[in-house]
Order: C-alpha cells, then structure tokens, then sequence
C-alpha cells in the first residue's frame, strides 16, 4: 500500500501528528508527507491513501489547505481513497470549527472516497498537543491502514 500524507502546520502541532500517522502509515506499505507547499502535483497514481490534515482556524481551513484543495482539486478526485484530519481546541465543533471535516466535505463533494471517519486531536491554547494525542493519532492511522488494506488488492 502506497499512502501521501499532507499537512499544514503552523504551531508544529499538526506537522507532530502528520508525522506519527505517517510512522504508522508505513508499517503497511511506503509512506511519504510533505507539507502543503512540497506536495507532489499532480499525485501519484500509485498512491493508493491521500491523508491531508492542517490546524483548525477561524472556524476552519488555513490558507495553505484551500489552495492545496484548489491545486489537487483540479487534478480530479473522483474515486481517490482519502482521509482527512486536523488539530483544534476542545470545543464543541460548533464552537471551534473543525478543518477536518472542512477538508473532508469538499473532497466529498469533489468525488473522493473517504477511508474511515475524520480524525480531531486536540490541542490547549498554548498550543501544544493535549497529553495522549499522538497516541490516538496512531491509533486513527492504523484504522486507516486496516480499512486501506482491505480495499486495495494484494500485491499493490
């Protein structure tokens, strides 16, 4: 299996849990992340797993994650196996917004098919990572290599 993680990170917050996802990620198959700016355009055909993350601001997307939509976007999505993540404080959603599921909606709507549920970590307003975050980002992204495996033939 063959997946892309890209992220957005201000902080390094994000940059910390895009990279335990990729860790786990390449258990099961090559793994590469880049950052929104080095993501390859257009991706891989070989790339069975996009994964895109970035931190939650103003009740959503940065900056960099909408022009990194815009740029894959028109690629073409359709059918692509994609998961989307972000880090945000813990809030309500209706409260702190979620770039996550802001990242996942729009692909959605763009055709891609979505591996397992949005994932949210949770940072305090210094910011850092909450204790026990970077566990459950790993946790998330061996769900995604599970669903992935049983998605993608054997050999690939």
């Amino acid at each position: 299996m063959n997946s892309l993680v890209i992220y957005a990170s201000h902080k390094g917050n994000t940059r910390r849990v895009a990279e335990r996802i990729t860790a786990i990620l390449a258990e099961s198959g090559s793994a590469q992340m880049f950052s929104t700016d080095e993501a390859p355009a257009p991706i891989p055909a070989e790339v069975d797993l996009v994964v895109i993350g970035g931190p939650t601001e103003g009740h959503g997307m940065t900056p960099e994650i909408v022009a990194l939509l815009e740029r894959i976007e028109r690629q073409g999505v359709r059918g692509r196996r994609m998961a989307a993540f972000d880090t945000r404080l813990w809030w309500p959603r209706f409260l702190s917004g979620s770039a996550g599921d802001s990242i996942a909606q729009r692909l959605r709507a763009a055709g891609a098919e979505f591996v397992g549920p949005v994932g949210s970590f949770i940072v305090t307003m210094k910011p850092e990572l909450q204790p026990g975050e970077l566990e459950r980002a790993a946790t998330w992204a061996a769900a995604l290599a599970d669903a992935l495996r049983e998605a993608v033939p054997a050999g690939r």
